[in-house]
């Protein structure tokens, strides 16, 4: 058996844990069940996946996010870890290989879909597996109280029913006390150790800013960024209408959503973390893997749905220690919205019986049948077909969402249907004619046999990145085929993709999770109201707000966010004066950093840290690339 150490060296390149990882994961080595309660960057997957690697056995995962399970089991193989992950639309035939090989194959990880573990196959498959410890991801899921009740966690009971002596470590970013007090109790957890870190960011300044120019003060903000920005916005429309206009204003931007390609995201967010790109404007799907140190501006122009969802996405500012900003522009239009969009637009059970028999009906799904069966899913055809209010449509799919009725995966897909019409002679002879289609054509041929004799789907971004094309030019070639009357093709486009993950019952399905209906309802309202508190009040220190909201009593204003700021330019002039004055006798000397800076002086680091705010937005100090302070 390796140590913790050895395996961190070996599998992630890394010399030392990040704080309170070892604690943990000592904790689990030590056979205790577990609470990490650690915040966005904190390095949660760890704490599981070096100890499940240094003990004999596998690792069963459970997540609800089907995005982030196929995301961790592809780093873990691209490291020459054996992982595998069991999720909606497999068929019985598929599960029944993948639970083999995961009995058999000497795998380290399984992960699985909450709903997954009330399929009797996967229990059986569980008895005969050699456990070693239990992950449960996103643990706050599980307490009617948390920020994504999902009532399908409570299936997660029944590991404990099949390996009651293996630990269970519960991992969360944000938590509320009455949520882990509740998540403990339904995970059966017995004298569960504790971690917990502290929600305060000490170098980033929370600010709130009622503006009805938005645009010209997000301009204003990123014309002085040296590093990465993101851009948070509610909707993908918006996301492209202000990535444009900053564009059109000379700062190097694009946009992210779930309605572009896997391959165009992969590329947009390999730019933006080499710097090509300055700021990426975005709704919250980008979000599951973004750990990028030099962010130095976290801007949300639009509300956040809830804090807990605010406090994951700001905290993606500084994570390599330095200075950072994260702030909330808002309008009286954007108070109005908020309501509208989330309280406003709540489906009823009623709805929600109205909405599951379309889905069923428009998918010719039989009564008593439709299991983890996938199908592609375009929104706007949907709602148009029924003529259905687009909101309250949206909304009920998320609600189906968390009951665990089905799985929304919304993430925009491209599927073809295509035949060759032709003898492959006239094809080849065409091919000599163009280049380009020669190309194209040949790599479509060289993945796809048989594709002369029946209609075969076949994936785009898969012959684009053989071809070496861009997918434009792949279907520029399509259509031009189409025309020539060479091949007869069909594409299909989603916005997303839909699991049913019960059989079909109409009525009975929806009345099973009525009640939690109810207790949804009652969060969202409640977190809505919390988000306008948090916006409102611009007299107590914007830190202090957020923790206490997660049950961290802290005494002390952060010194830096934007209520400090205005309260110690009123209050305490003299002082931030006697600070200026230092700061700027030492930038005389050489550029600095603000670690630096806070360790030569002997005031405290917030105030150091205010202090540099005030100084750049007077514009008598700069920041280079390095992230010094230089005088200008």
């Amino acid at each position: 058996m390796s140590t913790p150490h050895q395996i961190l060296a070996t599998y992630w390149n890394y010399v030392s844990f990040k704080p309170m990882q070892e604690a943990i994961i000592t904790s689990v080595l030590d056979g205790k069940d577990t609470v990490a309660l650690l915040t966005t960057g904190g390095g949660k997957s760890l704490c599981f996946q070096v100890p499940a690697m240094a003990l004999e056995g596998i690792c069963i995962v459970v997540s609800p996010l089907v995005a982030l399970m196929n995301d961790q089991v592809k780093n873990l193989q691209e490291k020459g870890i054996k992982a595998l992950s069991i999720t909606g639309g497999l068929a019985f035939e598929e599960v029944r290989t993948l639970l083999d090989n995961a009995i058999y194959g000497n795998y380290k990880f399984l992960y699985l879909s909450p709903e997954r573990l009330q399929q009797e196959v996967v229990q059986n498959s569980l008895r005969q597996m050699n456990i070693n410890l239990i992950a449960v991801d996103e643990a706050h899921c599980i307490s009617q109280w948390g920020n994504d009740f999902r009532p399908a966690y409570r299936n997660i009971t029944v590991l404990r029913e099949l390996h009651p002596l293996v630990p269970v470590i519960a991992l969360t970013a944000t938590a509320t006390p009455e949520v882990l007090e509740d998540t403990i109790a339904q995970l059966q957890m017995e004298l569960p150790a504790v971690f917990k870190s502290s929600f305060v960011r000490e170098n980033l300044s929370y600010q709130v800013y009622f503006e009805e120019d938005k645009l010209y003060r997000l301009e204003q903000l990123l014309k002085k960024n040296t590093g990465s920005a993101i851009v948070y916005v509610r909707s993908r429309n918006t996301a492209v209408e202000t990535a444009t206009h900053l564009q059109n204003l000379g700062i190097s931007s694009s946009f992210y959503h779930g309605g572009i390609s896997k391959i165009d995201r992969e590329e947009r967010l390999r730019a933006w973390r080499a710097g090509s790109i300055s700021t990426m404007v975005a709704t919250n799907a980008f979000g599951m893997g973004i750990d990028h140190p030099d962010v130095r501006y976290v801007i949300h122009i639009q509300l956040p749905e809830s804090l807990e969802s605010y406090f994951q996405e700001a905290g993606r500012a500084g994570r390599d220690g330095h200075f950072a900003n994260a702030i909330v522009l808002y309008s009286e239009y954007d108070k109005t919205l908020i309501k509208k969009q989330f309280i406003a637009s709540l489906p009823t059970p009623k709805d929600l019986k109205q909405l599951y028999r379309t889905l069923s009906n428009y998918f010719h799904v039989s009564y008593g049948e439709g299991e983890f069966t996938q199908h592609n899913f375009n929104f706007t055809e949907f709602c148009a077909t029924y003529s259905l209010n687009s909101l309250l449509t949206y909304n009920g799919l998320n609600t189906l969402d968390r009951l665990g009725v089905l799985q929304l995966s919304k993430e925009f897909g491209r599927k073809s249907k295509l035949q060759f019409l032709v003898p492959s002679e006239k094809v080849l002879d065409y091919f000599k004619k163009d280049i380009l289609a020669s190309v194209i054509g040949k790599t479509i041929l060289r993945l796809y046999s048989g594709i002369f004799d029946t209609a075969t789907f076949i994936n785009l971004e898969l012959v684009a990145k053989k071809s070496g094309q861009p997918i434009q030019e792949v279907l520029k070639v399509l259509k031009q085929l189409e025309r020539d009357a060479l091949i007869d093709l069909m594409i299909y486009e989603t916005d997303a993709t839909i699991t049913f993950l019960v059989p079909r019952e109409d009525d009975k399905t929806i009345n099973v999770v009525a009640k939690d209906v109810e207790v949804l309802h009652a969060k969202k309202q409640e977190q809505v109201k919390a988000v306008l508190r948090y916006v409102e009040n611009d007299s107590l220190c914007r830190s202090i707000q957020l923790v206490s909201y997660f049950g961290e009593e802290t005494l002390s204003p952060c010194g830096i966010c934007s209520v400090c700021a205005s309260q110690k330019t009123t209050t305490n002039t003299k002082e931030t004066k006697v600070i200026a004055a230092a700061i700027l006798q030492l930038l005389e000397e050489n550029e600095m950093s603000s670690r630096v800076i806070s360790e030569k002086l002997t005031f405290a680091e917030a105030k150091v840290l205010s202090v540099l705010q005030l100084l750049l937005d007077s514009e008598k100090i700069k920041m280079n690339t390095k992230h010094q302070y230089f005088i200008v």
